[in-house]
């Protein structure tokens, strides 16, 4: 009875985790979708006013989210949050924002580009062997 209980906490807090997740990014961009089978990566993006935790700004700056999640079956099973801030001239047009505006600003992972660099290079390397 103990195992069953156990399975069935564990099962709902992977449900709840799965609404909250989905909940929170559902209105952001999606950038690039992967798939291969069940497993899923994607990459999103959110441009924003934000003020952070251990921000010393007093105000809300322009800034841009992005975040990569790895989904198993429509599960998340781990996601990584990369954050920028914009210059103070983009407050006003933060709606408008392209996401290769800014892209430049972000680690190669959370590129527009990212998927197609891995596939030359892997191209690449096929190639000289």
């Amino acid at each position: 009875m103990n195992e069953l209980l156990l399975v069935s906490l564990v099962l709902a807090a992977l449900a709840l985790r799965t609404v909250v997740v989905r909940h929170r990014i559902a209105g952001w961009e999606c950038l690039w979708r992967f798939r291969s089978g069940p497993c899923t990566v994607e990459l999103r993006r959110h441009a924003g006013m934000a003020r952070l935790g251990g921000d010393s700004c007093e105000y809300p700056q322009p800034r841009e989210f992005r975040v990569m999640s790895l989904r198993l079956g429509g599960i998340p099973l781990w996601s990584q949050q990369a954050i920028v801030s914009l210059p103070t001239e983009a407050d006003s047009r933060i709606g408008e924002i392209s996401a290769g505006e800014f892209d430049h600003l972000f680690d190669r992972h959370f590129s527009l580009a990212w998927p197609r660099q891995a596939k030359a290079t892997r191209r690449l390397a096929a190639r000289a062997h």
